[in-house]
């Protein structure tokens, strides 16, 4: 089928020789904030943290930094008082914006996950430059995770929802028939989004039905492949077709209309105006994800082999992903009661 394409829119490595361990109460020099964070990071480096990881640290400072303003100079200046301080700044004050990144107020504070997201980064790094004698105390020793009420994790999409986002794509247009390719993919595999959109031709398999997902790519840095339904199969082949006639052997499945490997920024903001268009209230590639999981249960799949697919390292992150909502359960519990088997098999009415 002929398709519309429409346009979308270091310093030299020295040698670093390791300092003998020091008494902390003997330590004389004092480290900015931005030396500190480079021992870590170099740290980490070593440790072969991933550049995605590093780029968070970088980032996870630069907001503290931004808060403490230009008083704020060394590390040791930060205390247990002040990173409290800065908490409360963005459970109440911190303005949060809206996903399509359209600058517009969504209301007062960050959510409790992305605080304790942020935690958890300064926990990691004061803890090491306190281990290393860069610090002698350590800020953030008795700073516990923000509580929150308990809610329901990342929920799925509805059938009813799935099926209007699929309907609304023109498959006429390149860009919305892959859009729709890689949502397809998504709800068969629960692949992650970044997963998905590294795929390159090498990494289907087009006769046994399989996805690969390479080590590099992967979370949990472990290679592992994923089974294809020959549908989806189908329409990877058409479209790698499409986009190996168009920009070469070496591209990979998923690309713009430029010839670029498609983001998931990009992605995500084009959900973003599907979101609307259709007025559904949330869109985001992880959603496709955990539906994935909910249906792959309710289709009478088991949770180890759902573990297996989603590159979980423990199943109760898995048992998460599952969330069912209450129509979910009165179908499930209307199709499996045991009582109902019982009146069934012997032919009782109540």
């Amino acid at each position: 089928m002929a398709r519309k394409y429409i346009g979308e829119r270091g310093p030299k490595a020295t040698r670093n020789v390791p300092k003998p361990s020091v008494d902390r109460q003997s330590v004389n020099v004092r480290y900015t904030i931005e030396e500190a964070l480079e021992i870590f990071v170099k740290a980490k480096q070593a440790e072969g943290v991933r550049a995605g990881t590093i780029g968070g640290y970088y980032a996870v400072v630069r907001y503290l930094t931004d808060w403490l303003g230009a008083e704020v100079t060394y590390i040791d200046e930060i205390s247990a008082d002040t990173l409290r301080g800065y908490i409360n700044y963005l459970r109440t004050e911190r303005t949060a914006y809206a996903e399509d990144d359209t600058r517009k107020q969504e209301g007062k504070g960050l959510s409790v996950t992305t605080i304790n997201i942020r935690l958890r980064t300064l926990k990691t790094m004061f803890r090491f430059l306190y281990n290393e004698g860069i610090i002698s105390d350590n800020p953030t020793a008795n700073i516990a995770q923000v509580r929150d009420d308990e809610r329901q994790e990342v929920p799925g999409l509805s059938d009813e929802q799935v099926d209007a986002i699929l309907a609304a794509y023109d498959d006429s247009q390149y860009a919305q028939w892959r859009d729709k390719t890689l949502i397809l993919l998504l709800l068969d595999t629960g692949m992650r989004i970044g997963e998905a959109l590294a795929l390159t031709a090498d990494q289907v398999d087009f006769r046994q039905l399989a996805a690969f997902v390479p080590s590099q790519v992967a979370k949990n840095r472990k290679h592992r492949e994923i089974p294809l339904s020959r549908e989806v199969a189908k329409r990877l082949r058409q479209l790698l077709d499409e986009t190996q006639g168009y920009f070469g052997e070496d591209c990979q499945v998923f690309m713009n209309a430029f010839g670029d490997p498609l983001t998931d920024d990009a992605f995500r903001r084009r959900l973003n105006r599907l979101k609307r268009k259709l007025n559904i209230e949330r869109v985001h590639p992880h959603m496709f994800r955990h539906t994935f999981a909910r249906n792959y249960i309710l289709n009478g799949g088991d949770l180890f082999t759902l573990q297996k697919i989603l590159d979980h390292a423990d199943i109760h992150t898995t048992r998460k992903y599952v969330q069912m909502d209450s129509e979910h359960i009165r179908q499930q519990h209307n199709k499996f009661s045991p009582v109902r088997r019982i009146l069934t098999r012997n032919g009782r009415k109540v």
